[in-house]
This record gives structure tokens, C-alpha cells and sequence, in this order.
């Protein structure tokens, strides 16, 4: 078989439930229409014995596109450039470039013809020539992966198991980023199988930390990772730009978690010499499991606001609660909507996502603020969704590998509470179970689009915002800030991470 036929990848990219999902949204679909799984047929439909190629030509397509990316610069308007581009020998290796020429390797080897995928393609081929022999190991591990996964999707899971267990077979707190990045995967492999064979306990397993860890690991994950910095220092900026004139302020937080966004906006509102704060207000409203989180937070928060001599109210509702929101609000508070990282857990709910949409329009918000993570990893099919995932959180474990190196213990809490969680379920769940979506900008575009929602251009403030919460971090240059229409896309190493975006409804009232 001839290259070409190998990779006719447009027309069976085409052809595939990805292609559908993505023109659809592109022609202005809601979330509620878009597929959220494929009925597999019935064994019984199945050609026992048959050998089913792991990639079809859209998922070798997914790989290809993956490490041939680093060689052409991003799509959008970038605002602040990559330091190591302007190198000519970019070492060392990330997590992702190791990931890259395991891919190449693995589509060679499940390809019958030679063709222009070889290791002296990669962007970082000089770099090659030196390769270490842990590189040599770690190669090997995610090959091991790959080929785990091929198992699973062909339903081969004593052999799939049995290379798994060489995913576990290390000593785990020893271990280096590529090791616990594949011990994370081969655990959510597992999970599908146990799945898909009728053995598996809801319960998801964590490394257990103890309270004091916990704390500072979360701590350490919302103050030292740079993407997360960004993102949070822009989003708080553009909400003081939108409320700093006014006396009375209303802070509908969906999923507002540790609170640490506030801290910074309170300790702002309250030092204005013009227009003092009079009341700063804050709804949060509990859509995922941060209930005890949500609460704690609101107690720290009201002893800041005693400090700063702030009158401050503090309220935790549930989404069904939100109906009683228009009849609480003062008529001459300012009221704005601040959403990070919490409607990826709603597009599974796509309904009850509408209408918090439509009650949020109700409030009638000066401005929506969104921060949710940017990738791809929400494909029905499991072999794609699979090698986006291993990308996406690829890139994150490098992120988190520079920025915490000098503190373990911390490092290990946000991979084990943080990632492990929302990775098993990505990769190891399908339909519904699959809770927490990870979409692109564009997805949430034509989403709020759609619902009579319009794109707000973020404020020069906020951007120079973001440049220069990079200056904050030793590791700040391995992240790009990139402008994608009116939103702004934080990458790492080249992966874009996270994006942030300000939504007014229409008919927005002043």
C-alpha cells in the first residue's frame, strides 16, 4: 500500500464523527446537538477474529500534525515570542518532543512503507544525535503505551494488560515526567478496560496526600504555573476594568474553588482613591464537587474584607438557586459573570448548560469573563481522543515539571488530585461518564454566539497584564501568549493550554 493511500486522511477526516462535530459547530450548533459518544454495533455484528487498525488515516493524521507543529509558527496574533525559537539548538528535549518521535516511531512501525515520517524530520532532529539512554527508555515506555492502547481499542485486554503492567513496573517517587505521565495513562487504560469488561469501581483512585500538602500543592499549582497565572492576572484585570467606577459590586462566580481571583480584585477595589467601594458581593455558585472548598474560601475572604474595612456578603447557592438572582440584585450594583475552569464540566449536561446560560442573561452581567482549558479532547472517537489527551496533558506535565522541580511533594498533589482525575476519565470513560469536556475557543465561540452572546475585545490592560505576569517566572518564557480573534490562548512549549474570553449578552442593559 503506497503512501498516499495510507494517509488519505482529508476524505476519511471527512467521514469521521469528528469532521461532523466540528462542521457542525462551525455552521453555529449548540452543545446540546453535538454527539457525545458512538454506539459501538453489537458483537454479534463484529467479524470475530478481524484485525482492526488502531489509527485510521484521521488519528495517524492527529500524530503527524502533532510533532510536525513546532515547525510553522501559531495561527493567531502572538504577543509575546517564544525565547527558544530565536535558538539554534533548542535543548533539552520537552515532554512533547519526546512524545513526537514516539509517535514516529510508532506510525513506522504500523505502516508496511517508507515514507517521510523519520526522526531527521522533527524540528528537533540536531538534537537527536546525543540521545540519552533514559531518552532511549522513555521512548520505549510511551511505545509501550501506544501499542497498549492499539489492544484496548481492538478489545485485546490480556495482552494490553500485560503490557501495561511494564507502564507500572518503576519506582514511582524516582521516577521522571515521562514515567509518571505514562503510569497516569496506562492507570486510565485500565480503567476502560475494567469498564468495558464489567469490573470497574467508581470510586477514582488517588496517591493519598496528606490536609497540609494538599493545601500548599493547590497553592503552589494557582501561584508558580505560569499558564494558570496568566490567565487568573488578565481575567482579574479585565473585571477591575469593568467595575472600578463603581461603588457597589456583584461577583457571580461559577465554581469559584479556593477564591484566590478574589484576593487579588478585593485588595484592587478596595484601594481606589476616586469612587470608593462601597459592598463587594459575591454568589458563588456550586456546579461541580467544591462545595467544602467554596466554603472555606468564603470564611478567608470575609476576614481580608474586615481588614481592608470592605463591607462584604458572601452567599453559596446551587444552580437551581440562581432563579432567585435577579430578585436579590440592588438596582445600582454592577454585576459581572467570572467562569474559569467550570463549564467544561457542563458540556456532558448540555441542557442544564442552556439554561444557566439563560439565567445568566436574566442577571443581565456588564460582562461574562470565561477561562477554560484549549484543546481538542472531547472526540467521540477513543483512539483520537486518546492521542489529543496525550498531547495536552503531555504538555502539562512538563509545565509542571519545571515550575515545581524544588517542591515534590506539591508537584505529585497536583498530578495525582489535580490531572489524575479528569485524564482517567477522559481516557478511560466514554458518554456521559466522561464528566469533565475539554474544548477549543472555537467551540465556545459558536456556543455563546449562538445563545446571543457577543465577543468582547480584552483590554490592553489585561494583555500587558499577561506579558508581564511571564516576567514572574523563571520557566515564563516557555510560555506564548497568542491572540485568537478577540480571546487570548496561553501556550506552553508550543501547546496551547487555556484560553480566556469576555462575553456580553446583546441586549445587555446599562
Amino acid at each position: 500500500m503506497s503512501t498516499g493511500d495510507q494517509f488519505c486522511t482529508f476524505q476519511a477526516y471527512k467521514a469521521s464523527p469528528d469532521y461532523e462535530e466540528v462542521t457542525f459547530l462551525s455552521n453555529g450548533g449548540v452543545l446540546n446537538d453535538l454527539p457525545l459518544d458512538i454506539v459501538s454495533p453489537p458483537k454479534s455484528q463484529q467479524n470475530e477474529g478481524k484485525s482492526y487498525d488502531f489509527f485510521p488515516s484521521a488519528s495517524l493524521e492527529i500524530l503527524r500534525n502533532n510533532y510536525t507543529s513546532k515547525m510553522s509558527k501559531p495561527g493567531g496574533k502572538s504577543l509575546h515570542c517564544l525565547g527558544a525559537q530565536n535558538s539554534p539548538s533548542p535543548s533539552p528535549l520537552s515532554t512533547n518532543d519526546i512524545i513526537e518521535l514516539a509517535a514516529i516511531n510508532f506510525i513506522k512501525s504500523n505502516t508496511n512503507t517508507r515514507d517521510e515520517l523519520s526522526a531527521l524530520s522533527h524540528p528537533y532532529a540536531s538534537a537527536f544525535v546525543g540521545i540519552t539512554s533514559e531518552h532511549v527508555a522513555n521512548l520505549q515506555l510511551l511505545q509501550d503505551l501506544l501499542s497498549s492502547a492499539e489492544k484496548v481499542s481492538n478489545q485485546q485486554y490480556v495482552a494490553a494488560g500485560k503490557l501495561l503492567s511494564l507502564c507500572h513496573n518503576f519506582n514511582f517517587s524516582q521516577s521522571n515526567v515521562i514515567r509518571r505521565l505514562v503510569y497516569y495513562f496506562s492507570e486510565a487504560l485500565l480503567d476502560k478496560i475494567a469498564r468495558e469488561t464489567g469490573r470497574f469501581n467508581e470510586e477514582i483512585k488517588t496517591r493519598e496526600m496528606n490536609p497540609m500538602a494538599s493545601a500548599s500543592g493547590l497553592a503552589a499549582f494557582h501561584q508558580k504555573v505560569p499558564p494558570v497565572q496568566v490567565a487568573q492576572f488578565a481575567g482579574v484585570q479585565e473585571l477591575i476594568g469593568h467595575v472600578s467606577s463603581s461603588k457597589k459590586v456583584h461577583i457571580i462566580d461559577l465554581d469559584m474553588r479556593c477564591g484566590l481571583h478574589h484576593v487579588i480584585l478585593m485588595q484592587a477595589l478596595a484601594s481606589k482613591n476616586e469612587s470608593p467601594l462601597k459592598h463587594y458581593k459575591i454568589t458563588a455558585v456550586v456546579l461541580s464537587s467544591g462545595l467544602m472548598l467554596a466554603e472555606d474560601a468564603g470564611v478567608n475572604l470575609r476576614t481580608l474584607a474586615n481588614s481592608l474595612n470592605l463591607s462584604f456578603s458572601f452567599h453559596l447557592i446551587k444552580l437551581d438557586d440562581m432563579l432567585n438572582l435577579q430578585k436579590r440584585r440592588d438596582s445600582d450594583e454592577k454585576t459581572v459573570v467570572y467562569a474559569s475552569n467550570a463549564l467544561k464540566f457542563m458540556i456532558v449536561r448540555p441542557n442544564q448548560l442552556e439554561s444557566l446560560m439563560r439565567l445568566i442573561k436574566n442577571v443581565n452581567p456588564c460582562v461574562m469573563i470565561v477561562c477554560e482549558p484549549e484543546g481538542n479532547v472531547n472526540s467521540p472517537v477513543f483512539v483520537n481522543r486518546f492521542v489529543e489527551a496525550l498531547f495536552y496533558y503531555g504538555a502539562y506535565f512538563d509545565c509542571v515539571e519545571d515550575c515545581l522541580k524544588n517542591v515534590a511533594v506539591e508537584r505529585e498533589f497536583v498530578e495525582s488530585n489535580l490531572f489524575g482525575p479528569s485524564l482517567r476519565t477522559t481516557v478511560g470513560a466514554e458518554g456521559e461518564e466522561r464528566r469533565s469536556r475539554i474544548v477549543g475557543i472555537d467551540v465556545w465561540r459558536a456556543f455563546f454566539t449562538k445563545l446571543g452572546m457577543m465577543e468582547k475585545e480584552l483590554s490592553s490592560l489585561a494583555l500587558d497584564h499577561a506579558r508581564l505576569s511571564l516576567k514572574m517566572f523563571d520557566c515564563g518564557d516557555s510560555c506564548t501568549l497568542e491572540l485568537n480573534g478577540k480571546s487570548l490562548i496561553v501556550h506552553w512549549k508550543g501547546t496551547a493550554l487555556c484560553s480566556l474570553s469576555a462575553w456580553r449578552f446583546h441586549k445587555y442593559r446599562v
